[in-house]
């Protein structure tokens, strides 16, 4: 995950499990879903899920979706969309539009009702032939097309861009051979403002705050704001530099408590304005700081 990190991933979609072959209803976690979730969370990596789905009916899309709280999203949190992933060639391939329509809704009215943000996997083929969308305006899309360029229809928030044809980047990432996608929304804000997917709705108010990290103080509230000066902070402020040389940029320690006039959100970040400067508390899903 560290070397994904560094290649410039920003999110995993993990498979959490899948409906077996067997008699079309049977689940399982998948084996490896519990070290990647634990491996993209240690190295600060956005996290989504998906289940390979099989339902054929409304009962059992929300049966996959209940099986799939109870044991694989249940005590987790997930910056990105909880997917079912629909292109069974078993059962779903052989099933009317209807009753494939009619699973996903399953799936994603569980899912909502349990409080997670669902999104619906297909490639554009099924899209197009497999699934009423006109029942499903409500959900987000995740569209498969292994192409050069983002597909116009479905109107959907993630693009699939290539696996293990890719037209776009090379195939690997990590050296693994992976299936390869943009996000066209701030899914972790748009996912955390709303306090989906087990993540805690972030309420910034003014008060004191103590830093998890060191942090540089801006004279704005935005990174393409200049770094401010030691000399140009309060003596408070000076305190709490990382560094006592007057004429050094200045960076607040790990763990000093600072006092915020004001707050404000400027995208997918929120920024506190503090006696010495600006600092930032929340940037995308990376928290900076903690209320005390």
């Amino acid at each position: 995950m560290k070397t994904a990190k560094e290649e410039g991933v920003k999110f995993l979609m993990i498979r959490a499990g899948y409906t077996g072959t067997s008699n079309g209803i049977s689940k399982a976690v998948d084996k490896s879903y519990k070290t990647h979730y634990k491996n993209a969370k240690d190295n600060g990596l956005g996290v989504g899920a998906y289940w390979f789905s099989r339902a054929t009916s409304y009962k059992k899309g929300r049966s996959e979706a209940e099986f799939m709280y109870k044991y694989c999203l249940k005590g987790k949190t997930f910056e990105y969309p909880i997917a079912i992933d629909v292109e069974d060639s078993v059962y779903q391939a052989k099933s009317s539009k209807n009753g494939v329509t009619e699973a996903i809704r399953g799936f994603c009215e569980y899912l909502t009702s349990k409080g997670y943000y669902p999104i619906i996997y297909a490639n554009s083929y099924w899209f197009k032939n497999k699934i009423d969308l006109s029942r499903l305006k409500k959900y987000d899309k995740w569209v498969a097309n292994w192409g050069k360029s983002n597909p116009k229809t479905p109107k959907h928030g993630m693009w699939q861009f290539g696996g293990s044809t890719n037209l776009i980047r090379s195939n690997k990432i990590a050296g693994f051979v992976v299936d390869q996608d943009y996000a066209y929304k701030d899914y972790p804000s748009l996912i955390r403002g709303e306090g989906l997917n087990g993540l805690k709705k972030e309420e910034y108010t003014t008060g004191d705050y103590k830093t998890l990290t060191k942090l540089n103080v801006r004279s704005g509230p935005g990174v393409s704001y200049k770094q401010k000066l030691v000399k140009d902070l309060t003596s408070d402020g000076k305190k709490n530099c990382t560094s006592k040389n007057l004429d050094a940029l200045a960076v607040y320690k790990k763990g000093i408590v600072f006092t915020a006039l004001k707050i404000i959100k400027k995208d997918n970040s929120y920024w506190a304005k503090t006696p010495s400067g600006y600092v930032c508390l929340q940037l995308n899903n990376e928290l900076y700081c903690k209320k005390v």
